[in-house]
């Protein structure tokens, strides 16, 4: 038994160790620069701000609607460790390393309540976490980060038959992650109906998770009902280089594996690779030549019944589409967990049998030889993951290298709002603490009310920038009470806005706008791009809307247009 179980730690700490170590090139990433941030964290962080200093995003539409729509575990979590004196975008760094470590304890645990060999645990937290270090889920630390901990931690409860900790574990998830207690629940349900034991602790389950889910669908949003696919397709958002493509024209790649709509996880090629888990019914017909298969237990079909619960998950979300968020969001988060889990296994049932296969052949070699060769094996087996690994990846992490313009947007005015189509106003409310009318990282097609202001936004922008009129302009400032207006030096140029794939979204204000700047015709913003600027770098342009109405209110008669000499920017 101590021998068991001195076995058992140590595969477990080795599984710890793993998932530590494979979440270095992440942190690596992550702390390469105080300006370096995971690219969604920047939607669902930056907003936090306001738990230090309440002024900042006072009133501001990108803020409200990110803060409604986050989870209550998650938002509470940051504001309770924000009080604790950490800062929110260093605990957001740090996260991955923790949901990682988590989640490789529990794909532990999970693989030994099936098939309780130690090795089989190390192998499948060893192949989850090559999978899920190649993605920006975990690292991103956002609330699709936690699914992978809930939803394992959800099955090992299950399997143990501990009904408490089970029930925390699906009320956590609808803190954390609301569509994991979709998926649970569906579990519960073919629990239920295929197996004649535990009825009442699959009832308490389901019980929970249904008023998880009442009070998560009775939660009312300020910007309405989640879009339909009628009101989806109309938008050039969801097609094809679209900001959140979804309809594709290529059906199989929409149904099998696209980000948003396919069922099997988007990097194929590991899943490809890592196929060992196919030839385990294979080998559990032949037990004489593989007896390790002896010890999987009644609890593998867990497995299936993870899987049945993902297909149905993933056809609802098809079926009611949007109203259950992504399909992709059932189906390729549980596969990886599956794939991991099965071909753990496998690969322990193998290399078993080639260990006795060895002992018998070779029985002069050494143990420590013995041993040395069984690594290799180890090796050779998961080479294709170290290849599939090797390719160069940044995990979503994206760095602002605007640092001047950031730091001169702190020390203006907290309440200002910042007008600009440059990529920078993606990082503008993260680095700068500032508002921004629009920007393409904030522009969330989900909910109709929200994307509708954004949209309209992004059109009466790109026709003030690009406008030849005062009257226009100074309509546009005191609609929005914008306070300042960045522009990026090159903004006047052709290739400008023919290189910029989100502003295609937006017609016929883009082609207008490309077609002014084609005939060289005289612009307003380009006429005061040093006039106004207060800004002084090379690479972009800040006007003060003040100096803006100033100007105009002293050119009155060129109010419809002006007709100077033409300013070339």
């Amino acid at each position: 038994m101590f021998f068991f179980k001195s076995k058992y730690n140590f595969w477990l700490a080795l599984s710890i160790a793993t998932a530590i170590l494979f979440s270095l090139a992440g942190l690596k990433l992550a702390f390469q620069s105080p300006y370096t941030i995971q690219d969604d964290a920047r939607q669902h962080i930056f907003w936090m701000q306001q738990f230090n200093a309440p002024e900042l995003f006072s009133g501001d539409l990108i803020a409200d609607y990110f803060q409604s729509v986050a989870p209550w575990g998650f938002t509470n979590l940051y504001k309770f460790i924000n009080k604790l004196g950490i800062n929110i975008f260093w605990l957001n760094k740090i996260s991955p390393l923790l949901i990682g470590v988590v989640t490789s304890i529990y794909c532990f645990l999970v693989c030994l309540e099936i098939f309780p060999v130690p090795l089989a645990g190390f192998i499948a937290t060893l192949l989850l976490n090559q999978n899920l270090w190649m993605l920006d889920d975990l690292s991103s630390g956002t609330p699709r980060a936690f699914f992978y901990p809930l939803f394992l931690a959800f099955v090992y409860y299950l399997l143990k038959q501990s009904l408490l900790l089970c029930l925390l574990i699906i009320i956590l998830q609808g803190l954390f992650y609301p569509q994991t207690v979709l998926l649970s629940a569906v579990v519960l349900i073919i629990k239920l109906i295929t197996e004649k034991n535990n009825r009442l602790f699959c009832l308490s389950g389901l019980l929970t998770a249904g008023v998880i889910l009442l009070i998560y669908s009775l939660k009312t949003s300020q910007f309405g009902n989640v879009i339909t696919v009628n009101e989806a397709k109309l938008l050039p958002e969801f097609y094809a280089e679209g900001r959140n493509t979804f309809f594709l024209d290529n059906p199989v790649t929409f149904w099998l594996s696209a980000q948003r709509s396919g069922f099997f996880p988007r990097e194929w090629q590991y899943v490809l690779l890592c196929s060992f888990g196919l030839i385990l019914p294979w080998l559990k017909l032949l037990p004489n030549r593989f007896p390790l298969v002896t010890k999987i237990n009644s609890n593998i079909r867990i497995l299936w019944q993870v899987f049945l619960a993902a297909s149905i998950m993933f056809g609802l979300a098809h079926l009611f589409l949007f109203k259950l968020h992504l399909p992709s969001r059932y189906s390729q988060h549980t596969l990886r967990i599956l794939i991991a889990l099965i071909d753990g296994i496998t690969v322990a049932i193998l290399l078993n049998s080639f260990r006795h296969w060895f002992e018998r052949k070779f029985t002069q070699y050494q143990p420590l030889t013995k041993n040395l060769i069984s690594v290799g094996l180890i090796s050779l087996l998961l080479y294709p993951t170290y290849a599939v690994q090797a390719y160069p990846y940044r995990l979503g992490y994206v760095e602002g290298k605007a640092l001047e313009l950031y730091q001169f947007l702190q020390q203006q005015p907290k309440d200002y709002l910042i007008a600009t189509l440059s990529s920078e106003g993606d990082f503008i409310p993260t680095f700068a603490k500032k508002r921004v009318l629009v920007s393409q990282e904030y522009a969330i097609p989900y909910h109709l009310d929200y994307y509708q202001s954004i949209r309209q936004r992004v059109k009466d922008l790109i026709h003030a920038q690009y406008s030849q009129n005062l009257t226009e302009i100074q309509n546009f400032i005191n609609q929005y009470q914008i306070d300042l207006w960045l522009i990026d030096q090159n903004a006047f140029q052709v290739e400008y806005l023919n290189n910029n794939f989100w502003l295609k979204q937006f017609q016929p204000e883009l082609n207008n706008a490309i077609s002014i700047v084609k005939q060289k015709q005289e612009l307003v913003l380009a006429r005061l791009g040093n006039e106004c600027n207060i800004f002084p770098n090379s690479e972009f342009k800040v006007l003060s809307a003040s100096c803006i109405a100033n100007f105009i209110r002293s050119n009155e008669k060129y109010s419809n247009s002006i007709n100077d000499e033409v300013y070339h920017y």
